[in-house]
């Protein structure tokens, strides 16, 4: 009885949409084992400070952000297959690249020259396959498709670091070389089996770039929306470098067991995302996203007074809630705000907030970093973005009808 009724869930979606969940866990899985062990990397082997590791991903903010934009508008223009297919070469090729620069020792400025390549080039995979989805699944089932995706992510996300754990130990280029080959992966199986989605109707695209923001000039609670969503990110931003560096520099964890660190976090979304959003699907959204913003507040603002491996793994267990809560209702709600034929448009636009925090959160971090040494201090104040978070999404809470300009409730 359980397997049929699993194999009819599974059945109920569109097919690309499994191996689009495919691509996205083997991409995933190579970026997963490189991205903890950056800010390390540069920390601890090459000296750099932690201000100027802030700043590197800062710029990379701005080059990541920008791409994102152009490719959720292209997509509406031209489809999202090519455009994936696209991202995944350029970043296989600019992270073997970045492997044999690590290889021939070259230093800070290069290997950070080559990686900002990666954040131009290839950053819009994730806007493009978030409107893709909204090609592919019911509105209703959104939530539900997006946590498919996030748990492909996450899979690949949590076996990545301790392969990279693993890698590091016999060279940091090796980590490199292998998400180069993952993203190549990636692509040849969207290339082979994910058709085109995208359909173009009476709504797409035939404006100008900058045309884009026009989205957050006419609809204010969209902006409320965005400003609110990357409060909230400035502070999941720090889970990545900052918190990685508080563990090996602070707490003296060995670089293996902080890749287990983050193989937690993704074992708990591989079973809990799609559970938990088949029981919350019937939760007002806007108040998911005010509980999501609320339990990362709680937990880094415990972070300073974390000393054990157990203690992190609680504090873990209570923003990968937040996480599970959070991130796949933010895009459900980005794709009832946009119209047909803009759904790329708005994706892209909801990224570079997103994005926005993810990079500037680790630069507020560095710098945090060197100029708070109380660790109680320092995880308190990068803790308050999500708990203004929690205003933002509150006041969108009381104006719910006037962001998808209908009654329809979220």
């Amino acid at each position: 009885m359980m397997n049929n009724k699993l194999s009819r869930y599974l059945f109920s979606f569109d097919r690309r949409l499994w191996v689009l969940m495919l691509g996205w866990f083997i991409s995933s899985l190579g970026f997963g084992a490189v991205v903890p062990f950056v800010s390390i990397y540069f920390h601890t082997e090459l000296g750099v400070p932690m201000s100027l590791i802030g700043s590197f991903f800062l710029v990379a903010a701005v080059l990541r952000s920008s791409s994102q934009i152009i490719g959720g508008e292209l997509s509406d223009r031209i489809g999202r297959r090519r455009l994936l297919i696209i991202s995944q070469a350029n970043r296989a090729a600019v992270f073997i690249a970045t492997g044999v620069a690590i290889a021939f020792q070259a230093g800070f400025w290069v290997i950070a020259g080559i990686l900002m390549l990666n954040y131009l080039l290839s950053s819009y995979f994730q806007p493009v396959a978030s409107a893709m989805i909204v090609d592919l699944v019911p509105k209703e089932k959104r939530v539900e498709g997006y946590s498919v995706l996030r748990t492909a992510g996450n899979a690949g996300w949590g076996t990545g670091p301790a392969i990279g754990g693993f890698l590091a130990y016999y060279g940091y280029e090796y980590l490199f070389y292998f998400c180069g080959i993952s993203a190549l992966i990636s692509g040849i199986l969207i290339w082979t089996f994910v058709g085109e989605t995208f359909r173009k109707s009476e709504n797409s695209s035939s404006e100008s770039f900058m045309a884009s923001f026009s989205v957050l000039k006419n609809n204010p609670t969209f902006n409320v929306f965005m400003i609110s969503a990357l409060l909230l990110f400035l502070t999941m931003g720090q889970l990545v470098s900052t918190l990685s560096v508080y563990m090996s520099k602070t707490l003296e964890f060995s670089s293996r067991s902080i890749g287990w660190v983050y193989t937690y976090n993704a074992l708990l979304v591989i079973l809990f995302q799609i559970p938990v959003s088949r029981m919350i699907r019937k939760i007002n959204m806007f108040k998911l996203m005010i509980i999501s913003s609320f339990l990362y507040f709680i937990a880094y603002a415990l972070m300073g007074w974390v000393h054990t491996y157990p203690l992190i793994l609680l504090m873990i267990t209570i923003i990968t809630s937040g996480e599970i809560i959070g991130i796949p209702t933010g895009n459900t709600i980005v794709s009832y705000m946009s119209p047909e034929g803009k759904h790329g448009r708005y994706q892209g636009i909801y990224s570079l907030a997103t994005t926005l925090g993810w990079s500037v959160g680790p630069f507020i971090g560095g710098v945090s970093m060197d100029l708070l040494p109380d660790p109680k201090v320092l995880w308190f104040v990068l803790s308050l973005f999500s708990f203004m978070a929690v205003w933002g999404f509150l006041w969108l809470k009381h104006h719910e009808k006037a962001c998808c300009g209908s009654a329809e409730p979220l």
